[in-house]
């Protein structure tokens, strides 16, 4: 855990002290706007310079280049140590040459540390699923398919008005668990697009304004245990980890699955312009109900969790070693856990994605690193996707009112709508 911790504490203190010193005027989006290029995101075939201002004390210092992949090593993968002066200005400039696609963590001095990425979508990370792993899920959705939803629907007179109508709404998933969401449909007659918003790892729901958008209808989806059945809980990925038909997201995919059941239900709901985005586990739960139900006409998944588990216990320390402790303790081999994991891992659903997507992360991710995010990205079954950087951010892109924009454009695009 102590590596963990004395990660996050080394971005912490990054981003406060970098700031830009040259770069390009922007690179377009996109969408059209113009996207901040802080010269830690390289696209081209080099060979690259890092320029860059940081709060540090001029002279002499020593400046280290390592790769994501070993930063749970015990010794780190160190490709290209440079002895450096850091200018009067707070600038420093070293030329990094040619380097492999990835991301590399840069280490200045003892107390300065930040990401920088080249040619993301370049970054390889086959997919790794098991031979049975089509028919597995196949199954899973066949069984959901058998389950009623009988859905119920309450509304909730505070958020409701003339214009909008919303309601609690939960129904019967896979095992007979229960999952649902909070609705907010339009009033006035008429079938409307429908965008679903998949949360986070244990978010708090949240009720949408009844006074906004009133060209679509919108559903926050609440898998089993999570959003408006928490009750309290915290930790779900640990859960079940002895077969994959025990494991917890096996019914929270499902759950996932059974949200598009349901909106393609309502009656004011146009099944042909349904959209969906999630942050974090949500861009994880948006990627796998694209791949197991083809009526979801475009994604913008952010952050997504849940992608390359082997590779992500190299990069961070949580959650994978929260998933190792739990099955040291029921005895479960390290490799019979990947095996299980590697049939909800976000990559090996990536090919069955075949709608445009629009994927963003943030360069400084400590949660759901960037590699993670191209691990799914890179082996997408759509050739009509893109990604959106925010070289400064590190996982909460839901703080970020310029991808807010950018992904808005994108989806009201996908359902029709002229914004």
């Amino acid at each position: 855990m102590n590596k963990f911790v004395n990660r996050l504490k080394g971005l912490a203190v990054l981003l406060p002290f970098l700031a830009l010193v040259s770069c390009t005027a922007g690179r377009p989006s996109p969408t059209g706007e113009s996207v901040p290029d802080l010269g830690w995101l390289f696209l081209g075939k080099g060979p690259y310079t890092l320029e860059t201002k940081v709060k540090a004390a001029p002279g002499p210092a020593d400046l280290q280049l390592v790769t994501d992949l070993s930063l749970m090593a015990e010794t780190p993968d160190i490709v290209l140590s440079r002895k450096v002066t850091v200018a009067p200005d707070s600038t420093v400039k070293v030329k990094l040459g040619r380097l492999k696609p990835g991301f590399y963590e840069v280490r200045l001095r003892d107390s300065i540390r930040w990401n920088i990425g080249v040619r993301p979508d370049e970054v390889v990370s086959l997919p790794d699923a098991q031979p049975d792993f089509d028919a597995f899920w196949e199954s899973t959705i066949s069984e959901l398919d058998a389950i009623p939803m009988e859905p119920e629907l309450t509304t909730v007179p505070e958020y409701s008005n003339e214009n909008r109508t919303c309601y609690e709404v939960r129904y019967s998933s896979l095992g007979g668990a229960v999952s649902g969401g909070i609705l907010s449909v339009p009033a006035a007659e008429g079938r409307y697009p429908v965008c679903i918003v998949y949360m986070g790892y244990g978010a708090e729901p949240y009720y949408f304004d009844p006074s906004t958008a009133p060209d679509r209808i919108l559903y926050l989806v609440s898998v089993r245990d999570q959003g408006i059945f928490k009750a309290g809980q915290d930790r779900w990925i640990d859960r079940g980890l002895s077969s994959k038909e025990s494991f917890y997201y096996r019914g929270a995919f499902a759950d996932a699955k059974r949200a598009v059941d349901f909106v393609a239900s309502l009656e004011k709901a146009d099944p042909e312009r349904i959209v969906s985005f999630g942050e974090s586990q949500g861009g994880a739960l948006t990627s796998v109900a694209a791949a197991l139900d083809g009526r979801i006409k475009a994604i913008a998944p952010s952050v997504p969790f849940l992608g390359d588990y082997r590779d992500y216990a190299r990069i961070v320390w949580w959650p994978v070693h929260e998933v190792f402790e739990q099955a040291d303790s029921e005895s479960i081999a390290r490799e019979d856990l990947f095996t299980m994991l590697s049939y909800f891992d976000v990559k090996n659903f990536a090919q069955r994605i075949k709608c445009p997507v629009y994927m963003a992360f943030g360069l400084q991710d400590p949660t759901c690193p960037p590699h993670t995010n191209f691990s799914i990205y890179n082996n997408l079954g759509t050739s009509d996707k893109r990604f959106y950087c925010v070289p400064e951010c590190g996982h909460a892109m839901w703080e970020v009112p310029a991808w807010d924009a950018e992904r808005e454009r994108f989806l009201s695009s996908a359902m029709g709508i002229n914004k």
